[in-house]
């Protein structure tokens, strides 16, 4: 009946994405529940629980099976759909880290102390083949047997190390983790900083000079967004704070096009600001993923910092967005809208699994800033399209790279160098949408485990919103009362690894 086995496989991934489709109805303007909805419907993606457990019963399992390299001591950086390890064998210490925030989500959604010990033998990779002592600084790559493999240190791959870094030192409080995680921002604040043109520039060579000016994402708004706020969510600098502002400002005065589009990905930026554009079918291109970074940033640091303009610009932007680069009839968020108005669609009708993501946290961030429905209802038909499209039943894990038609591109590759697919991103998809759900849209409490050393005082809140408070605090399953609600921080008795629950509210 099929031409293939893949098309027959592309045929029963749309009928399952249309079934989930048609599983609701509209009954005025408010999608509702009918009662032959598919098993994975809104009701599901709405539950909070749901994302926990596929956290823990599905997706972290998938990368302890497969991703741990016993033979380099890392993580395997290629899988096929079924787990398999593939080549190219070099190790990215940005992916390795990557890892490390998964597993370290894992821990603190479970406390389950394995998950940590993975995430502990990550870093101590890291610590002992990535950071280069005679210069400082992450080296980009590394042979499989831990040996530096370039000389370059780029802000993209020195950015997303200190992310998982960051994660780990959230859940575990090592000291040791975060200074040198302050080691190499401190780097990129001296040795990458354009003295003439302003920025920052996005690649060192080896002994920290400046190879390559040109100013990108990563090195701005994106610096921002994957790291600072994290950081300063774990650690309450007000320097940290003052360059997240610094960054957002630049980033707002000189990577923003006259149509009002966040630049410095796929679109180059050169040393004076001046943007290469990226053309598809011929025509100018915005990254949709971009944008989403831009917009998540923009929102997050309001909280933060309590300035309304950032709201303003991430309210703006996220409108904008949600009307052109989602499509309401799949769920799902196109990858590439033209630059100039209408703004359409350009490019392969697919999309990658972390646009999606993100795409799923915007409705979650904007349904907090402005109590519209209409923003939980877009996060529903976004989360049944990653429900749909994304998952594989059949072998656990998550898809990379999908066609809005069901075809699961790119092979099926559950971790790519070349995408930079790690559980990073799906792991923080599951922790967030378990966080946000529970305290924005149910107004429940939620519960982390860290597990730390004292005495001294941690803090323990991973969302942005001072309006969300410590409600209690087990240590060793025992009340502890030792903590400050509203400033969200333990002060922790002595002791070693203390395994502390934190009830959020």
């Amino acid at each position: 009946m099929f031409r293939s086995a893949r098309s027959a496989h592309v045929v029963i991934r749309l009928v399952i994405l249309l079934a989930m489709t048609c599983g609701f109805a509209c009954s005025a303007g408010r999608m509702t529940p009918v009662a032959d909805a598919a098993p994975h419907s809104a009701a599901g993606v709405l539950d909070p629980e749901h994302w926990r457990r596929q956290a823990l019963r599905d997706l972290i399992p998938y990368w302890e099976k497969h991703a741990i390299d016993a033979e380099s001591g890392a993580f395997h950086m290629n899988l096929s759909r079924d787990g398999k390890p593939l080549p190219p064998w070099d190790l990215l210490p940005a992916l390795i880290s990557r890892q490390v925030f998964g597993f370290s989500a894992a821990y603190m959604l479970s406390g389950e102390g394995r998950y940590l010990g993975i995430a502990r033998d990550g870093v101590q990779y890291l610590f002992g083949h990535a950071w280069d002592e005679e210069y400082g600084g992450w080296y980009d790559r590394l042979t499989r047997e831990g040996k530096p493999s370039a000389d370059t240190k780029s802000v993209a791959l020195r950015l997303y190390t200190d992310v998982g870094l960051t994660e780990y030192f959230l859940a575990t409080g090592d000291r040791n983790v975060l200074r040198r995680v302050r080691e190499s921002i401190a780097i990129q604040k001296r040795r990458a900083s354009d003295s003439r043109k302003g920025g920052y520039a996005q690649t060192l060579a080896r002994d920290l000079s400046i190879l390559d000016y040109g100013k990108n994402k990563h090195a701005h708004y994106g610096y921002v967004g994957s790291l600072l706020l994290n950081l300063h969510l774990a650690v309450r600098d007000p320097e940290i704070l003052a360059w997240e502002r610094e960054l957002m400002d630049l980033s707002a005065s000189r990577q923003v096009d006259e149509e009002g589009w966040w630049h410095g990905f796929r679109n180059k930026l050169d040393r004076d600001w001046r943007m290469t554009p990226t053309l598809l079918e011929g025509k100018e291109v915005v990254s949709v993923g971009a944008e989403l970074t831009a917009a998540l940033a923009l929102l997050r640091l309001y909280h933060q910092s309590g300035e309304r303009k950032y709201l303003e610009l991430g309210r703006g932007l996220a409108e904008r967005l949600n009307r052109f680069a989602f499509d309401p009839a799949t769920g799902a968020w196109r990858e590439f809208l033209e630059r100039k108005a209408p703004y359409r669609p350009v490019g392969e009708p697919a999309t990658w699994w972390w646009i999606q993501i993100y795409g799923s946290f915007l409705q979650l961030q904007m349904y907090r800033v402005t109590g519209e429905p209409e923003y939980l209802e877009t996060f529903k038909k976004s989360e049944e399209f990653f429900e749909a499209g994304f998952r594989d039943r059949e072998m656990g894990g998550i898809y990379g790279h999908v066609g809005l038609d069901g075809a699961v591109l790119n092979e099926g590759r559950k971790a790519s160098s070349g995408e930079w697919h790690t559980s990073y991103h799906e792991m923080e998809h599951a922790l967030l949408n378990y966080l946000y759900l529970n305290l924005y849209v149910h107004r429940r409490p939620a519960v982390l485990h860290f597990r730390l050393g004292g005495p001294g005082r941690h803090y323990v809140s991973l969302v942005d919103d001072p309006a969300v408070t410590i409600a209690s605090v087990r240590i060793g399953g025992k009340p502890w009362k030792g903590f400050d609600a509203r400033d969200r921080s333990i002060r922790l008795p002595a002791g070693k690894d203390l395994d502390v629950e934190v009830t959020l509210h």
